[in-house]
């Protein structure tokens, strides 16, 4: 009987184990379905105010500027890159009886060279309208441009002047599309980083290009693309009046229909603005209108629901309706999957005929033989030395200085400047007017000398919490609000945070979505990394919003002091307890467990490098009270040049004791009681 005795009592502890894991696993895919719901409505409530807002002429031209500026922001086009010197080579040519080829390379940027093939028609009566065709993926050591060379071909053949471009992933000289997708750079959002808005500009400076070209008819230039070259074709013609005549092909949708279908994970990077002004497709269709508009689309591509199509169709076509365009726009749709056709070809050039050329039922030459791919390389012994396509994600947007400042008024200047960006570029998509927070505590046993808490961040997503306070203070306590990392439980958090012997202080863990003794998996949050960033969010911003609320309902409870609560957390979970106490002055102070130094490294906010880096957001909080756990990263050395234009450099303080700062002590005259 006692042998017995003594294994129900070594049971014990792996049963509690196991309950506590399998509370912690619901926890964990009980999220995971909140999250994606919630970002459904929020896909969807973007697509349908996008439908409001383009309804008809007169509702679209209101917005139309502004929609048309906020594009621009998010394709990192605003301003405008400088225009520099082209330095165009044309290192060969190749005839083809009825056409020449060009091999052709210029730099839209310094040292970003840029690709091409120019096929220009022998027989020409006057001036030839011009085609800029984009690639989509279709790999050649040669340039992508090898793989479509049958479009320039049959343009040329017909009469048109056609510049097809290799895009930058598949080019001569490398440089990335695929920085989220595959290649662990998330910092290309915090960086507001899109390859889409390279491709845009190399393809505005091929229409620079062809402008100075005696050939070409520079009031007839259109623009076409198939898969990423469709994508390109959409943002380029949507910021370029230039385009006269666009034919994206495969394709476009819908936010809502995307997110429905969670059709990120087979998109690269390349197909979207960094959606921080919260558009949809729609918009790129009617920033287009009334320009002529030819799109085609294959019914079993599942890269682009045939829901989301429908729609833009619609919407769109009523748009242009609206305008007395209707026959302007049209969409083709196809028995296929994400495949390019002979019959696709011919009614793009059809479609140009049109609406270039004025002759709409020609007879077409659509024959073709492609010549050797290597036979179109424009380096044919390799690339320049120079060339810094490979850095371009990098150099493309730049971070401001966290420079010295000469008074608190200068200060106080950019610091409005900074919190203007803030919450309008950054974090735009959190609610203006979210109503109350409110912490529930649950009924049963405290866990770690916590009790089990929970709250609703937005409706439908529900947020664990953990909470510890006094029974009966003497007097309403301050507060800690401790965001909690992964792997985080409650008695690893007792032991760190719940130490100080008779506390007079209330502490919150907030677990934010996705965050607990088991988070989510690496490939989940990427999804919902990717598809967040679809309507203005990131993970952490939407963790953000999660400890904002908590701090919110902190202040809501009358057992506490509402002006006496500190944000803490470790690494970057501590820079979304600074963020929270950035944007919410009532929040006293933040105390930093093991920072990072720069956003490179993380939270990833959109945006985010565009405006400043960790040091100069930390200033943000001056002259309420920063505070480092152990010690302070150099990176924040400068932070106390901010503090000490407000008289206060002792505001930045390193503690060695969580309770000190949380009683307001910064000093290291006592003893802990431990």
């Amino acid at each position: 009987m006692k042998a017995i005795t003594v294994v129900l009592a070594l049971a014990a502890p792996g049963l509690v184990c196991a309950q506590a894991d399998q509370a912690a696993l619901d926890r964990m895919v009980e999220s995971q379905g909140q999250t994606m719901e919630a970002l459904r409505r929020a896909a969807r409530s973007i697509t349908d105010a996008a439908g409001a807002e383009i309804a008809s002429r007169e509702t679209w031209e209101r917005a139309r500027s502004g929609r048309l500026e906020e594009l621009r922001d998010m394709l990192g086009l605003l301003p405008w890159p400088e225009r520099t010197p082209l330095n165009v080579t044309i290192t060969g040519t190749l005839d083809k009886g009825s056409y020449v080829v060009e091999k052709l390379a210029f730099e839209s940027l310094p040292k970003i060279y840029v690709t091409a093939n120019l096929y220009v028609p022998k027989q020409r009566k006057g001036k030839a309208a011009a085609i800029v065709y984009v690639c989509g993926h279709a790999y050649s050591p040669y340039g992508d441009k090898a793989k479509y060379q049958r479009h320039g071909i049959s343009f040329a053949k017909n009469g048109y002047i056609a510049l097809i471009l290799d895009s930058i992933q598949i080019a001569e000289t490398f440089a990335l599309h695929h920085g989220v997708y595959n290649q662990e750079m998330y910092d290309w959002f915090a960086r507001g980083y899109t390859p889409a808005g390279v491709e845009v500009w190399n393809a505005m400076r091929a229409i620079d290009y062809l402008e100075t070209r005696p050939e070409v008819d520079a009031e007839r230039i259109g623009m076409t693309g198939r898969s990423g070259g469709a994508a390109m074709t959409w943002f380029t013609a949507a910021v370029d009046p230039r385009v006269k005549v666009a034919v994206p092909v495969m394709g476009i949708s819908t936010y809502a229909a995307n997110l429905e279908e969670d059709t990120q994970k087979r998109h690269c990077d390349c197909m979207f603005p960094i959606n921080s002004w919260r558009h949809d497709m729609l918009h790129q269709g009617a920033l287009i209108a009334p320009r002529p508009l030819l799109m085609m689309h294959g019914r079993k591509d599942a890269l682009f629901p045939v829901a989301g199509y429908e729609e833009f169709e619609r919407r769109v076509g009523g748009l242009y309706g609206s305008f007395g365009r209707g026959e302007e726009f049209k969409n083709i749709v196809v028995d296929t999957g994400h495949e390019d056709s002979d019959f696709l070809r011919e009614q793009a050039i059809r479609w140009f005929d049109r609406h270039l050329l004025n002759a709409p039922d020609r007879k077409l030459d659509m024959d073709y033989s492609n010549a050797p791919e290597e036979s179109l390389a424009v380096f044919s012994d390799g690339p320049p030395a120079d060339a810094l396509n490979y850095r371009v994600h990098e150099t493309f947007l730049k971070t401001p200085e966290f420079r010295t400042f000469g008074g608190a008024a200068e200060w106080e200047a950019r610091k409005t400047q900074l919190m203007r960006a803030l919450r309008e570029k950054v974090f735009g998509a959190f609610a203006k007017d979210p109503g109350d927070a409110i912490l529930r505590v649950h009924e049963g046993e405290a866990r770690g000398g916590f009790r089990e808490a929970s709250l609703e961040s937005e409706p439908g997503v529900t947020i664990r919490a953990l909470l510890a306070a006094p029974e009966k203070p003497d007097r309403p306590p301050p507060v800690l609000l401790y965001v909690a990392s992964d792997g985080e439980d409650p008695e690893a958090l007792r032991r760190t945070l719940l130490y100080a012997r008779n506390s007079e202080r209330a502490t919150l863990v907030v677990y934010p979505r996705g965050v607990g003794e088991i988070g989510w998996d690496k490939s989940f949050w990427k999804a919902t990394l990717r598809n967040a960033m679809h309507v203005g969010q990131t993970v952490d911003s939407l963790r953000l919003w999660d400890v904002l609320r908590a701090a919110a309902a902190m202040r809501g409870r009358k057992e506490v002091d509402p002006a006496r609560i500190t944000v803490a957390g470790d690494g970057v979970a501590g820079i979304l307890g600074l963020y929270a106490a950035i944007l919410d002055p009532g929040i006293a102070q933040a105390l930093l467990l093991n920072p990072p130094s720069s956003h490179v490294e993380g939270p990833i906010f959109l945006n985010i490098l565009r405006h400043l880096d960790l040091p100069e957001a930390a200033a943000l909080l001056a002259p309420r009270r920063l505070n480092f756990y152990s010690r302070a990263p150099a990176a924040f050395e400068p932070v106390r040049r901010v503090y000490s234009l407000y008289g206060k450099p002792d505001h930045v303080h390193v503690t060695m004791d969580i309770e000190a700062v949380v009683q307001g002590r910064y000093d290291h005259n006592f003893a802990s009681g431990l």
